[in-house]
């Protein structure tokens, strides 16, 4: 099979095709100190699929995660969508989505999908940011590599830098450990500030929203990122259901991949900000039940200052 044959394939179900040789990915990671794994599959081919732009409001008894957990998780699309092109051909592969040794990032730069934004996301000239990485790892040797054209970069814009509420971006930095979509996914106690500054039930859009980049992107939907009625995250259900309960519920989306006691931790710091004091029984509740560290100290520390605010209610 050529390469171009292979390139037709896989375009008919994803967005954005490249494929380079894994040696050119080795060195470079080798290069840049990156920490991965050793591959001998001689192929490697980066896939993009879009996701749309459908940000949605916290309300009094919803609260709303990142848009790109929107309808069906994206693991779960691009695994399968891989699956349908490789399983028809006979070469061994493996793949991965998002969570594995790799570095997606690296991959889509060296192959042209897109240049690195000062956002640490990667920029595609057709989607912008809003599309999903996967990458494919084959057992056979490209008669050429397909790459594709980077002729753009940030310039000497830096709104994502002063857009960001936690300072997690410089020019040619980034604070890791400050970064909200960072801090809200780890499993831990939060800062004080991290509690004022979490703005999201799960990740965080704004370096992505104030991005120039991304004007008129986001437009494609595919099939199975159609709403599905689950984006928006019930809090009494988030706090009064079981955890068998809930993941029968939203299993298949992609805000729970860390688990529902997390969202419950930053649910609380979404009901401190809007001064919400209705749930405040379920919250003390939450805390007979779940005595995981991380969560029974951030959830005393809010549900605290929350009962402060109802008894100068009243």
């Amino acid at each position: 099979m050529t390469a171009q044959q292979l390139y037709h394939l896989f375009s008919k179900s994803f967005d954005i095709v490249a494929m380079i040789e894994t040696k050119t990915y080795l060195e470079e990671a080798k290069k840049l100190n990156r920490k991965i794994t050793s591959e001998t599959y001689p192929t490697m081919v980066v896939l993009g699929l879009s996701y749309p732009y459908r940000p949605m409001k916290h309300t009094k008894t919803h609260l709303a995660p990142s848009f790109y957990t929107f309808g069906k998780d994206y693991h779960l699309i691009l695994k399968n969508r891989i699956k349908e092109v490789m399983d028809n051909l006979q070469i061994a592969y493996h793949f991965g989505v998002d969570n594995h040794p790799h570095d997606e990032r690296l991959a889509a730069t060296l192959s042209g999908i897109g240049f690195m934004g000062k956002n640490q996301l990667i920029i595609n000239k057709n989607f912008g940011s809003y599309f999903f990485l996967g990458i494919v790892f084959l057992d056979m040797v490209l008669d050429k590599e397909i790459r594709l054209e980077v002729t753009d970069d940030c310039g000497s814009c830096r709104k994502c830098i002063d857009a960001c509420p936690t300072q997690a971006l410089e020019e040619g930095q980034y604070h890791m450990e400050k970064c909200i979509s960072h801090f809200n996914q780890s499993k831990r106690e939060l800062t004080d500030t991290e509690i004022q500054k979490n703005h999201s039930l799960f990740g965080c859009d704004i370096c992505q929203r104030v991005c120039p980049k991304n004007i008129n992107k986001g437009l494609v939907v595919h099939p199975e990122f159609q709403l599905s009625g689950k984006e928006m995250v019930s809090i009494v259900e988030l706090f009064q259901d079981s955890d068998k309960v809930y993941k029968s519920k939203y299993q298949d989306m992609a805000y729970m991949w860390k688990g529902k006691t997390l969202l419950m931790r930053n649910a609380l710091t979404l009901l401190m900000r809007q001064k919400n004091t209705e749930y405040n029984e379920l919250i003390r509740s939450s805390l007979e039940r779940l005595t995981v560290p991380w969560y029974y100290k951030t959830a005393s520390h809010i549900l605290e200052q929350l009962d402060q605010i109802k008894s100068s209610e009243k």
